[in-house]
């Protein structure tokens, strides 16, 4: 059983979320249909229908993918848009986020960045993520949204 719903299945079951890098990078980069519901995620935080999180490591990931895929001002400029979305708020990587990341890496074979972030998902006590990236649905006791669908 997956543990995957659309958005309209569970945006009624939860307002706290967090918000994967690769929901950011598509509504930067992607002119299409997955930009377009990125962009649709990002207003509903910006009108407070979502309480949303994400981790520092994510401006990284965006900064570094707009940066190669555009260039160096426009992922400067969709950092710094992003530093700015109403109801987002960061949650800092420190080293303590960093040691439950190595548990979590060699206990669910996440990739790193991944870890970081269930990490960062874990020291909130949330339960939901917005994300494309399936591989967060082995994680038990985590609801992935795919605002791709």
């Amino acid at each position: 059983m997956s543990n995957t719903k659309n958005e309209q299945e569970y945006q009624l079951e939860n307002k706290e979320t967090y918000i994967d890098s690769n929901l950011l990078i598509y509504s930067v980069i992607d002119i299409g249909e997955k930009g377009e519901k990125a962009r649709k995620v990002i207003e509903k935080i910006k009108d407070g229908d979502y309480k949303a999180y994400t981790s520092t490591l994510t401006l990284d990931e965006v900064m570094w993918i707009v940066q190669n895929q555009k260039d160096k001002e426009t992922a400067y400029e969709s950092a710094k848009t992003i530093m700015d979305i109403p109801n987002l708020h960061f949650i800092s990587v420190n080293i303590e986020t960093i040691m439950k990341a190595l548990e979590i890496y060699n206990k669910n074979k996440l990739n790193p960045r991944d870890s970081i972030h269930l990490a960062a998902i874990k020291e909130k006590n949330l339960k939901m993520i917005m994300s494309s990236d399936s591989d967060f649905d082995k994680i038990e006791d985590l609801k992935r949204i795919d605002f791709t669908k």
